[in-house]
């Protein structure tokens, strides 16, 4: 039986600012706090995460302050990001996808229109919705902002609406995020300091942090996907800055997540822009991202990982759909690693020789990826996950059969033909 499960506060910090007091209750809502999940800065640049429990107590400034020592003790280093001036910036065009949860989007529309960048519009694409309301909502509330604009699909998959939000875009650099997401103010002016003059990064990823941490199924959920990449800037490609092993690139997981990635318009196209057979929404669930990435690499491009880069997203809240989501994130994985093979059957032979090396990445006793699963999270999802990655298989070749059966969708995840 497992223990009963006390929320988790989120703290955003700066150790260059006076620090804060972290009550264990919260007598607005009665909620008693277990513990803080604390994102620490150092002048607005991320430097770590703390995880402090509370055991009930109220943690004072200067304890917070004794925790932080040698944090505090240390050079104050500034940003690395330099927010472009308007004459240099390049626009950027930020495509969310969503479908029939305006409460989610509307706090995500919020925080992009609070971001210090200045050259930025927004597309909403309204995927295959069931009602009217999300389209109410921008005409409502944010077209009069002159930044957002709606777009309508009606074909489902997050691929597709990803794609449909893309014939919009004219900007140089197109950001993704999703609607359950709330984009640190700096988040654009991030992405933007990483566009090289020579056009070689093709895509920028950035931190995702958990929104909030209040049941268990938040905590698993952000235990097991390892949203979080770490701390420093990291740069991927096929020559020198290729990691060691056989498995790169097909661990994209490694280089990020699509709720939280942006790309030179130009290299997307370049690539045939995303599979339409992949994603939320289709059989194969996910991976749509994952093929983006690895097909950017394929191409020649840098991926660079930026950690100033900062959105913070809301896990599902539920315990309900745990197994669903385990099963769902094993078949997105299948599925994108059976298009590398569809598209290039050659890719074959690369993931045989990795294939040993990939199993003890995935499910090793001693892998990072289980290593930071929490005592109490059931073994019954990661066997779920690991049969979702064998369904995958078929997923794929069952929604790519769906999509040529439906000229109008064929035509869409073909409208940007790789070079």
């Amino acid at each position: 039986m497992p223990k009963a499960f006390l929320p988790i506060k989120i703290v955003d910090l700066d150790i260059t600012r006076p620090l804060p007091r972290i009550d264990a209750d919260d007598p607005a809502t009665g909620r008693t706090y277990g513990g803080a999940f604390c994102l620490v800065r150092r002048a607005g640049r991320p430097i770590k995460v703390l995880e402090i429990p509370l055991h009930g107590k109220n943690l004072t400034a200067e304890d917070l302050k004794a925790l932080l020592g040698q944090d505090i003790a240390a050079r104050e280093l500034p940003s690395l990001v330099r927010t472009p001036s308007l004459g240099e910036a390049p626009f950027i065009s930020v495509v969310v996808a969503t479908r029939d949860r305006t409460a989610s989007l509307a706090r995500c529309l919020e925080s992009l229109l609070r971001q210090d960048y200045g050259r930025f519009d927004i597309i909403v694409v309204d995927s295959a919705p069931s009602s009217p309301e999300t389209a109410g909502l921008i005409a409502g509330r944010y077209a009069a902002t002159g930044r957002v604009r709606y777009v309508r699909e009606d074909r489902p998959g997050l691929g597709q609406a990803h794609n449909r939000g893309m014939e919009s875009v004219t900007a140089e650099i197109v950001a993704f995020t999703d609607d359950d997401v709330i984009a640190d103010p700096h988040w654009l002016a991030a992405i933007a300091s990483n566009v090289d003059a020579d056009h070689k990064v093709g895509c920028v990823t950035g931190l995702i942090l958990p929104a909030e941490l209040e049941t268990r199924a938040q905590f698993w959920t952000e235990k097991h996907a390892g949203f979080g990449k770490g701390f420093e800037r990291k740069v991927y490609d096929l020559a020198e800055h290729r990691p060691p092993g056989p498995l790169f690139p097909f661990t994209a997981g490694q280089f990020g997540s699509g709720a939280n990635m942006a790309y030179l318009t130009a290299a997307l196209k370049r690539i045939g822009g995303f599979d339409s057979a992949l994603g939320a929404g289709t059989p194969a669930r996910s991976g749509d991202d994952l093929a983006a990435f690895f097909a950017i690499i394929e191409a020649g491009y840098q991926l660079v990982y930026e950690p100033e880069a900062i959105v913070w997203h809301h896990h599902r809240r539920n315990e309900d759909g745990m197994q669903r989501q385990a099963f769902g994130y094993g078949v997105g994985l299948g599925a994108y690693l059976t298009k590398v093979v569809v598209d290039e059957p050659s890719a074959l032979f690369r993931l045989v020789r990795g294939f040993p090396a990939g199993l003890a990445h995935m499910w090793g006793r001693s892998s990072a990826r289980m290593q930071r699963l929490p005592d109490d999270y059931p073994a019954a999802l990661v066997w779920l996950e690991r049969l979702g990655v064998l369904a995958g298989v078929a997923s794929y070749i069952r929604s790519r059969a769906a999509l040529r059966r439906d000229p109008k969708t064929a035509q869409a995840a073909t409208f940007f033909k790789p070079s």
